[in-house]
């Protein structure tokens, strides 16, 4: 069974194409269904950030384009993470990851979020340094980071009245979380959004998350 979810993760195929060696394809969708709403994914990568390593915690979101097949969920997209912006539809991962560049948090949102609002679900970590790009330049969330006992390193917008100082060196270690994307995107089911609901193809982020711990790709 999980063999059969990891082939639909790399592969990206209709489930109905998953090859017969794993067994019947409704039984495996079926499994992957109640896995996904039982968060089970989500709780073994919560234990997995348990050995999370390092002073500093990454922090950046990235999009992803939504397949046509994924474009009409039953209600509406407004409740499945859609957001329409200048590229199309799309939807909005945010990932908070370790020093080693290993996901810690993972969240979803309409593609046309703000980067601080759509981070607002992550729980910040407490006595850390939190790096992020210009695009969370906000004296709110510096406060929010402030407020967890955690420090920020965090470049400022120009035209900035008061510039808040940033510490290059741990700047230029950003790259961890935007190599953490370039992984998990390496999946088909990853790069391009096949699934109509949430709850689904946030399992699958996931899943890729949890491989990327156990066995980097």
């Amino acid at each position: 069974m999980v063999e059969a979810m990891i082939y639909i993760l790399r592969c990206g195929c209709p489930w109905r194409d998953v090859p017969e060696i794993f067994g019947p394809w409704s039984s495996v969708y079926t499994r992957w269904s109640r896995w996904a709403e039982e968060g089970v994914w989500a709780a073994i990568l919560d234990l997995l950030a348990q050995d999370a390593e390092g002073e500093l915690r990454h922090l950046d979101s990235s999009h992803i384009k939504v397949h046509q097949d994924a474009s009409n969920p039953a209600g509406g997209q407004e409740n499945q993470g859609f957001g329409r912006t200048k590229g199309g539809l799309n939807t909005k991962v945010t990932a908070l990851v370790d020093g080693r560049g290993r996901a810690v948090q993972l969240t979803l949102a309409p593609g046309n979020r703000n980067d601080t609002i759509a981070a607002e679900e992550i729980v910040l970590p407490t006595k850390k340094r939190v790096v992020a790009d210009k695009g969370y330049d906000s004296d709110a969330f510096r406060e929010r980071i402030k407020a967890v006992g955690s420090q920020s390193c965090i470049p400022p917008r120009a035209g900035r009245r008061a510039p808040a100082k940033c510490h290059r060196g741990f700047y230029r270690k950003r790259h961890r979380v935007e190599n953490f994307f370039q992984r998990i995107k390496r999946r088909r089911r990853i790069g391009t959004r096949y699934e109509k609901l949430d709850i689904t193809f946030f399992a699958f982020l996931t899943l890729a998350a949890v491989l990327d711990w156990l066995k980097p790709f």
